[in-house]
């Protein structure tokens, strides 16, 4: 793969693991190019204080900021999420000096998933940690059709399942209210976020459950729309949103909708991983993916993004490994669970006092 190196100022510490970075990188056969060149990856070196955002002109450009902060910040995992959020990256690699007097230092990961993890610095088990994300393909893209049966243009007993299940997510304490990107972002920035992502906010989890409707074809599902607060689901078409099928090559879920539909509503951007589990397992009725953790869990070895390809076919293999893939949890590498059942009742009744809130991260 190629890369490029983008640099905003001056920082030993941060520059010199950068160069050991980039090193390793060369000798595992990837090349430093200018970013017109065809590049997958940029390793943007900028700072906490005034993070530099470097814009990809492609969603398939990963963006790995690496930052510097002290010892004595009072909390280090929101000014990585911040950073992260401000420089629009894949991931956030923040050295923090370990205070030995041997020039040594831990690196934070942060991911757009709040995975928050750390291990001392080795530029080996850095690159070992971001390539595979620098590979991954997104599948985030939606096709809409005019199509939306008008019997399923207001409500079913499907859909107000899900709105109420919204409620008792908000219950058990793992819906978190959605990152306000105009705390930290520009008008300008955010509007490249919808052009690269689709994406109009950030939010944590989602809940799809499936309703057959034969006209559109045989892996129908409602799901819930990106950005939106779960709590408050409400219209068909705004919050909620019809998958009638994905078309992998284009990497777009097909999406019915009613004629008053919001034109920038999208279908979470799990919406891929979910169609997968529907297809592989007709007995599934239900999927919640929440951020939070179940000990014992199978979990993926690797935290690929949200809305990939390869996160997709990692949780559907694990599904496999299980006894009952239709009626799971499994756990997704310093990110969540996804949970499959025959219904939401089934799904909630069965996690129900078994959540921790608090993820298990992992280096």
């Amino acid at each position: 793969m190629k890369f490029s190196v983008i640099k905003q100022d001056s920082n030993p510490l941060r520059d010199r693991l950068a160069e050991a970075l980039t090193r390793t990188c060369i000798e595992h056969g990837h090349e430093v190019s200018a970013p017109e060149n065809g590049i997958q990856f940029v390793l943007n070196l900028t700072d906490t204080a005034d993070p530099h955002l470097f814009r990809r002109k492609a969603q398939s450009i990963f963006i790995f900021s690496l930052v510097t902060a002290d010892g004595q910040v009072q909390d280090l995992r929101s000014l990585c999420y911040a950073t992260l959020v401000r420089t629009l990256s894949n991931i956030v690699i923040c050295a923090v000096p370990s205070g030995n007097g041997n020039g040594d230092c831990e690196v934070y990961f942060t991911t757009p998933e709040a995975g928050f993890y750390h291990l001392a610095f080795d530029p080996e088990e850095v690159y070992k940690r971001i390539i595979p994300i620098a590979g991954a393909h997104f599948a985030i893209g939606n096709r809409f059709s005019l199509d939306l049966p008008s019997r399923c243009w207001e409500t079913s007993p499907i859909i107000e399942k899900l709105k109420a299940s919204g409620g008792e997510l908000d219950r058990l304490g793992v819906l978190p209210a959605p990152f306000p990107l105009r705390d930290v972002l520009s008008e300008e920035s955010i509007q490249h976020i919808f052009s690269l992502f689709e994406i109009k906010g950030l939010s944590y989890g989602n809940m799809s459950a499936r309703e057959r409707i034969p006209e559109l074809g045989d892996t129908t599902f409602w799901m819930t729309a990106r950005g939106i607060d779960k709590s408050r689901i409400s219209k068909v078409g705004w919050d909620l949103l019809l998958v009638k099928g994905f078309d992998y090559p284009a990497g777009k879920a097909l999406v019915s909708v009613p004629p008053d539909y919001d034109p920038r509503a999208r279908v979470s951007v799990d919406a891929v991983e979910h169609e997968l589990i529907y297809r592989t397992y007709p007995e599934v009725g239900a999927i919640v993916h929440v951020h939070a953790w179940i000990d014992g869990v199978l979990c993926t070895r690797q935290n690929f993004p949200c809305g990939t390809i390869e996160l997709s076919e990692a949780v559907v293999g694990l599904l496999k490994q299980t006894d009952t893939p239709a009626r799971t949890e499994v756990g997704l590498k310093n990110h969540g669970l996804t949970i499959t059942g025959p219904s939401l009742d089934e799904i909630f009744d069965r996690i129900r006092g078994r959540l921790r809130t608090e993820v298990q991260m992992m280096a």
